[in-house]
């Protein structure tokens, strides 16, 4: 396996984890939440943080399109500015909505 092939397992790798986690954070606060809280508590910071986990799963989506797309070219690299600025979209939103979770979490406990 030569670098750039490597270069590309290890961005689909980086692209999956956090697909990974922004799913599993959403069903984890999804399925605890009503458990947890106490009844009218505002779950704004949540629900804005559900929004942009659901926006880094929809971004990295199109990262793993768009790699495999320039991988079956032949002049694409991984280090294209489509899969950087789309990667790095996911990876942004993925920070500030664990940001707005931690956030409700230092809000409601």
């Amino acid at each position: 396996m030569n670098r750039e092939e490597k270069a590309f397992e290890f961005a689909q790798e980086t692209v999956k984890q956090i697909l990974t986690f922004s799913t599993g954070i959403i069903a984890l606060t999804v399925t605890f939440l009503k458990d947890i809280l106490p009844a009218g508590t505002d779950t704004g910071l949540l629900e804005i943080a559900w929004g942009l986990y659901v926006a880094s799963i929809f971004f990295g989506l199109l990262s793993l399109m768009s790699m495999t797309g320039t991988l079956g070219s032949t002049a694409g690299t991984v280090n294209s500015t489509g899969i950087r600025i789309i990667a790095g979209a996911q990876a942004l939103l993925f920070f500030f909505a664990l940001a707005f979770t931690v956030a409700f979490g230092f809000e409601v406990f």
